[in-house]
């Protein structure tokens, strides 16, 4: 935005540099007898960059505002300062700007070499809805396995001897024991079952040509989002009966 003052046109149009932040940058217009003339841009010195054009078109409007008011203390006027083309490189001006409170210092944090996104990028989780997928599949496996030893214990007399008894055996043989005793349907018993083959999947997968041995980025891509919305209402029928 333009800004009038004191016979000047004050143009903000600070400059992004190599390391992404902004030097304070502002171009100038005189007036005199009604002819526009442009003015040599004034800049900061570097130390003075900010972090957004914003902040720093602020910085280079007070500092454009200095310089016409140290022009006007000298007893200069808008139509007499001299022109000069405006320079293809960045140069310093020996203008004084005003003091800005430097920013204060923030410690660089190290990054975490255990860090969440970096282990999703590791195992192929290269994407939300991968991670999605497999956060939702071992979610619900590890509900499963445990509701059917649940459901099973109950169904036995001596509860706490069943739950040691029961959580030793292979889920696959839970079920079968669950599916025996009635405390789950067959349609339950395929999805629980569709859901272990579907973890296991993920134990027996081989990687994508060219990706590390333990990259499971493709074998979660096969897991059919039907198949986790089955053992989703799997469990909660589970969890209904035990209520």
């Amino acid at each position: 935005m333009d800004i009038p003052h004191k016979g000047y046109t004050i143009i903000p149009n600070s400059e992004r540099q190599p390391d992404g932040r902004w030097l304070p940058v502002a171009d100038l217009e005189a007036s005199s007898r009604g002819v526009v003339e442009q003015k040599p841009p004034l800049r900061a010195m570097p130390r003075e960059t900010r972090a957004t054009r914003a902040e720093a078109d602020a910085i280079a409007v007070k500092m454009a505002k200095a310089w016409i008011e140290g022009i006007e203390r000298k007893g200069g006027e808008a139509q007499v300062l001299p022109e000069a083309p405006r320079p293809v490189a960045p140069i310093e001006t020996p203008v004084t700007t005003p003091r800005v409170p430097p920013e204060p210092r923030v410690r660089a944090k190290k990054p975490d070499p255990l860090s969440w996104p970096r282990l999703h990028e590791a195992i192929g989780l290269d994407s939300d809805e991968r991670v999605d997928r497999f956060t939702r599949l071992l979610a619900i496996h590890s509900l499963l396995d445990r509701l059917v030893t649940l459901v099973l214990a109950r169904k036995l007399a001596d509860i706490d001897t069943a739950l040691d008894t029961t959580a030793a055996l292979p889920i696959a043989s839970r079920v079968a024991l669950a599916l025996t005793s009635n405390v789950v349907s067959p349609a339950a018993a395929e999805s629980i079952l569709a859901i272990d083959r579907a973890r296991d999947g993920l134990l027996r997968a081989k990687p994508t040509r060219g990706k590390p041995a333990w990259d499971v980025g493709g074998a979660v891509e096969s897991i059919a989002p039907e198949t986790l919305r089955k053992g989703l209402e799997a469990a909660q029928g589970l969890m209904a009966a035990l209520s």
